[in-house]
């Protein structure tokens, strides 16, 4: 599955990323990257971790799903 980061700058192939992760930083937004190898990729911020779950729960379903691609959404679309 593809997935195209928030800024639609980048497109990971999320077959070949090790993790889909969170982590709140000192501001209290909460980032959602990608890992591989030691590359780190952000896909997305969001107001709380609540949301950011909400997002990767989301990921989750269109995967199982059989989805090929997911656009990861603004902080305003995610309704928790």
């Amino acid at each position: 599955m593809l997935i195209r980061s928030q800024d639609k700058e980048a497109l990971i192939n999320f077959n070949n990323s090790i993790v889909v992760n969170t982590m709140v930083d000192i501001g209290g937004v909460t980032k959602m990257f990608c890992s591989y190898s030691c590359d780190d990729y952000v896909i997305g911020h969001y107001s709380s971790k609540e949301k950011a779950m909400k997002v990767l729960d989301m990921i989750q379903e269109a995967y199982v799903n059989g989805h090929i691609d997911y656009q990861m959404p603004e902080d305003s679309e995610v309704v928790v």
